[in-house]
């Protein structure tokens, strides 16, 4: 059972983890094409960065041991 909520948990985390990513991606990419400033893109890059964070925290938190829970 907590293995269960773990895993669910885990893969909500990535998901959001992944969604910043792609978030940060893609204002990255309005930023340089906009040439608007060093302010967004360092705004994206640091959005990039989180995301990947997050996603490193969420495969740390799957791979948790729960062996130690009664059955």
């Amino acid at each position: 059972m907590l293995q269960q909520i773990i895993q669910l948990v885990s893969g909500c985390v990535t998901f959001l983890g992944g969604f910043l990513v792609v978030w940060g991606a893609v204002s990255l990419g309005l930023a340089i094409r906009e040439q608007t400033g060093g302010a967004q893109i360092a705004s994206a890059i640091s959005t990039i960065a989180g995301g990947a964070i997050i996603i490193a925290a969420a495969v740390y938190f799957g791979m948790l041991d729960t062996s130690w829970m009664p059955n």
